[in-house]
């Protein structure tokens, strides 16, 4: 017997020495009665005793909505004609109709959801079966065996209990044996890897107790869950983009939030990752709220929520500011994006705080992020800057190398005025390439990882990239951003040198200082992609007439070329053409050389555009004159001084 708790001991020991967690934590026993999944049987009757009130009346509604929309006015007989990508419409109109029903008890919503559970359960083909398509019906299909329980007749609920049982085997194969990619540790930070084990967790709710293999369901999606934790971005940040942001994270949360009365909130309340994860959306939106910026593979919209998320956050850290946004987003939308998990997470005695009080940028270190605002007014501009390892240095620091929605773009900088963009990149590009964003080639060569339809950190993991960590500065009314950007590029074109600075002034003016040492004779390309509205007056662009913003390109007398361009990119599912200007730089030969962009507003209108007063290449210094006033910047030294 004491061999046995010394060798019990010794296993919680190494378990503790591998993973952040506490032998034993999780009482998964607590799972008795039903429901189970998100609410029990005391917090159920108190939702349904809010569904008049405001903002209940409105989620309800909005669930009762999404789910007609979902689904369709006649429910599928079999699930022949859904992939993996469309089968999760009738999954998630599941789940609304089963939410719908035991919130309002209507009766056409619980035999639709009888009827559509019936069509899942008879089918046992979800999709490919081992991806996201099939973790939403897992998912769903587990909720409605749960919240519709006693509604069931004792064959509907053997065929959803044998149905879940044979999704959640697939499932958990694939975690224990790391045969499939979202399950290898590629796939630790992509959404796919907390989609499917999410629903391998909720599975094993719904049948613990009934199914015995519901424990090790449970503990191979919690010893997963906790590898993913602390890789996950300290400082909120996502490196996939705000769309793909709020779709991993809602379902990090669908999670947390099923297994907390097992495990509690502990390991989210200690997390970096969603301390500060509200502040990055909060940074992220662009002036207005209603849109954010675009990076890697993300839209200017969330792909879900984000209220429902923020609502989340801010009810588990008591956090005003993402109450605020929730709120705010939500009624920009007209509350069209909410869904059922509002109804159940938000917590009304949070109350929100707009973020008029607080700092107009963010420094996000991990991704080497700056966002960066004139203020929190609906017109305001909005600048950003990317420049760091590109699935962060934290995850490379544990040698986690996970591509697919990332872009060969570190350096890259864009300039918003309210929503529109007035300096961007391409969007959600179907192919991967570096000139797709306003960063340099060398022979039209761009960064690692570019060239196809998913970003590939195969060269990063070879060890054949070298990223450095950009120097963050700040001072009164700046922001200053040094990167050395030549080791991200191949060997056989990475130049000696490729120093990018930005300096960022009241959020409104931004300087862009770019000084390369090639190693060889080589053209070098610097595309700007600016608005297509954007026209050429003199030696500049005016990038939005009547309303004062222009740019000046440096570039030691290069050849300037400016152009309309058009690109497939992919948005929201659907591949559609995205249209610019294209202000395009080509430099040939081998000595060292430097350029500046300015984007600001001159003194006298973007039609009279010249900013820079005088460059010093060899001081590396220059003097600009916005209508914000005159400013000496010394690139060296990162320091901007009001003259």
């Amino acid at each position: 017997m004491r061999l046995r708790s010394s060798i019990i001991a010794l296993f919680c020991f190494l378990v503790f020495s591998a993973i952040p967690v506490t032998c034993g934590a999780a009482n998964y026993s607590v799972f008795k009665e039903r429901p189970r999944l998100y609410f029990n049987k005391a917090k159920l009757e108190s939702l349904r005793s809010l569904k008049g009130d405001l903002p209940y009346s409105s989620f309800i509604r909005n669930v009762a909505v999404r789910a007609r929309g979902l689904v369709g006015n006649r429910v599928p007989n079999n699930l022949v004609r859904f992939n993996s990508n469309t089968l999760r419409r009738p999954a998630d109109g599941l789940v609304n109709l089963a939410f719908h029903y035991v919130i309002t008890g209507d009766r056409s919503s619980l035999l639709t959801a009888q009827d559509l559970l019936r069509a899942f359960c008879s089918d046992e083909k979800w999709g490919d079966n081992n991806d996201i398509g099939a973790a939403h019906s897992l998912f769903a299909v587990s909720l409605a065996y749960d919240w519709l329980y006693a509604d069931l007749s004792s064959a509907l609920r053997l065929m959803a209990r044998d149905a879940i049982g044979y999704h959640a085997e697939i499932f958990y194969n694939h975690l224990k044996k790391k045969d499939i990619w979202w399950a290898q540790s590629r796939g630790l930070l992509q959404n796919h890897n907390y989609v499917n084990t999410a629903a391998l967790a909720v599975a094993g709710v719904a049948l613990y107790g009934q199914d015995s293999r519901s424990v090790k369901w449970l503990n191979t999606a919690e010893k997963n869950f906790d590898v993913v934790l602390p890789l996950l971005s300290p400082d909120g940040s996502s490196h996939e983009g705000v769309g793909y942001w709020s779709y991993g994270t809602l379902w990090l949360l669908n999670y947390y939030m099923a297994v907390a009365p097992a495990q509690g909130m502990g390991k989210v309340e200690s997390s970096p990752f969603f301390k500060n994860t509200a502040k990055f959306r909060l940074y992220a939106s662009l002036p207005g709220f209603k849109y954010n910026v675009d990076y890697a593979d993300s839209p200017m919209v969330d792909y879900k929520g984000p209220a429902v998320i923020l609502r989340c956050l801010a009810s588990i850290f008591k956090d005003g500011h993402a109450q605020w946004l929730a709120t705010k987003v939500e009624g920009l939308k007209r509350g069209r994006s909410s869904l059922w998990q509002d109804f159940v997470w938000i917590s009304p005695d949070v109350k929100p705080i707009s973020p008029d009080g607080l700092p107009t940028f963010a420094w996000f270190d991990n991704l080497g992020l700056l966002l960066s605002r004139s203020s929190w007014k609906d017109d305001a501009s909005l600048a950003l800057f990317k420049a760091g390892a590109p699935q962060g240095f934290l995850a490379q620091s544990k040698n986690i190398y996970a591509g697919s929605h990332i872009h060969p773009d570190e350096g890259h900088y864009g300039f918003w005025l309210g929503w529109k963009g007035l300096v961007l990149d391409d969007g959600y590009v179907l192919k991967k390439f570096s000139i797709s964003h306003n960063v340099l080639t060398f022979n039209k060569i761009g960064q690692l990882g570019e060239g196809g339809t998913w970003f590939e950190l195969f060269d990063y993991k070879k060890g054949r990239g070298k990223t450095i960590r950009p120097k963050f500065k700040s001072g009164d009314k700046f922001q200053a951003v040094e990167a050395e950007l030549s080791g991200y590029y191949p060997k056989n074109v990475r130049p000696k040198s490729w120093k990018r600075t930005v300096i960022v002034i009241g959020g409104a003016e931004m300087i862009i200082r770019d000084k390369v040492v090639p190693f060889g004779n080589f053209e070098v390309r610097y595309p700007i992609h600016v608005t297509r509205k954007a026209r050429k007056f003199g030696d500049g662009l005016c990038l939005d007439y009547g309303k004062g913003y222009a740019l000046n390109l440096d570039n030691g007398g290069g050849d300037l070329s400016f152009k309309r361009f058009s690109i497939l990119t992919k948005s929201m599912g659907k591949d559609i053409p995205r249209g610019g200007m294209n202000y395009l730089s080509k430099m040939s030969g081998s000595a060292p050389f430097s350029m500046l962009t300015i984007i600001g507003r001159p003194v006298n209108g973007c039609a009279e555009n010249k900013m820079v007063e005088e460059y010093n290449r060899a001081q590396d210094t220059a003097i600009v004159v916005f209508k914000s006033g005159r400013f000496k910047i010394n690139f060296s030294s990162l320091t901007v001084d009001e003259i």
